[in-house]
């Protein structure tokens, strides 16, 4: 086969201008037009764009961003407190704690100081320390609070057997303003200082305020904000309650005292609403003849809920705070009850 000829002397006609050039002056372009290499295009980029990537942003591995949850860990020597006088709170100061309301913390190691007196304020560590935790209201970022009586609900579900348990509840600081009333006598009497707290309430003045209270006294004593729903507790754990109180022999109090449940509570023994299915009074400030099997109490007063457990009962300690007062909590560890239990 013959090769084909160099074209140095020949001639070609461009197919964009028509014109004669020489031909070995001539190109082919991309569309394949022959064209004089003073008229060729290059084939214009859009024509075959590349294609392009986005930016790479995401990690292959990567794990999403969380706030993390609050842990265990320690308190200071004084950061526990309690709440304003005649209150049931106790306030916690944990910088940073991270904790919302209705949050359930657990307290480890610590340690409660209190006066002896009144017993309605005192607390002990089983009250901080429960293994079931406290439930927390947020106050701020670095301070939040706790009621020691929010276990009472579960102790109820955990020892109440309706129709068979008996529950008594205590009238004199635990349904009605009894320390209130006391503390106004000490103070009008100059035995307190006015707006002070509790803790200089020694038995002797408190004796003082009872024997110098006119015979209507304890029917007139406010009730507490809390007991409507402390009985209502009761009955929805057990179905019914009855008062254990004590009275002092020679007075009018349990006359008074079952005016006062009956103002309050409705008519005893009558089975309706919050009413009790008894009251019961004991003459010799000892409330231990009334324990035993299947009994429980809900007390303020120490001395009461011991002697009845002693005598086989189950006791609650009911608080209520005698003013603002650091306890300590002797370097005590808090933290979620999902992370300590």
């Amino acid at each position: 086969m013959s090769n084909f000829a160099s074209g140095n002397k020949s001639k070609a006609i461009s197919d964009r201008s028509g014109m004669a050039f020489p031909y070995k002056e001539m190109r082919r372009e991309w569309n394949g037009s022959f064209v004089h290499e003073s008229e060729f295009e290059q084939k214009h980029p859009q024509l075959e764009p590349k294609t392009q990537k986005g930016d790479s942003q995401g990690l292959q591995n990567a794990r999403p961003d969380r706030v993390e949850p609050p842990v265990s860990h320690v308190l200071t020597n004084d950061a526990f407190s309690s709440g304003a006088r005649d209150s049931i709170i106790v306030n916690v100061f944990d910088p940073g704690h991270g904790f919302v309301n209705g949050d359930v913390v657990k307290f480890t190691g610590a340690k409660a100081k209190f006066p002896q007196q009144p017993e309605v304020s005192r607390l002990t560590a089983e009250n901080v320390n429960v293994a079931q935790g406290h439930i927390v209201t947020k106050i701020d970022t670095d301070n939040f609070s706790f009621s020691p009586n929010d276990i009472l609900d579960k102790f109820l579900t955990d020892n109440c057997t309706p129709g068979t348990t008996t529950v008594y509840v205590d009238l004199d600081g635990t349904l009605t303003e009894y320390y209130q009333a006391v503390a106004t006598y000490a103070t009008d009497n100059g035995l307190l200082d006015s707006g002070g707290d509790w803790y200089g309430l020694t038995p002797l003045i408190e004796s003082a305020a009872v024997t110098a209270a006119p015979t209507s006294y304890f029917q007139n004593l406010a009730k507490r904000a809390e007991a409507d729903a402390l009985i209502d507790l009761v009955i929805a754990k057990n179905g019914s309650w009855e008062v254990l109180s004590s009275q002092v022999p020679g007075t009018n109090q349990v006359a008074q005292k079952n005016a006062w449940v009956t103002a309050n509570f409705g008519t005893i023994g009558s089975g309706i609403g919050r009413a009790p299915a008894a009251t019961n009074y004991t003459p010799n400030f000892d409330k231990g003849p009334y324990g035993g099997a299947n009994k429980i109490l809900i007390d303020d007063r120490t001395t009461y809920v011991d002697q009845f457990v002693a005598a086989g009962g189950l006791g609650f300690k009911y608080y209520e705070s005698g003013g603002i007062l650091r306890f300590g909590g002797n370097r005590s560890s808090v933290g979620p009850v999902t992370v300590l239990a």
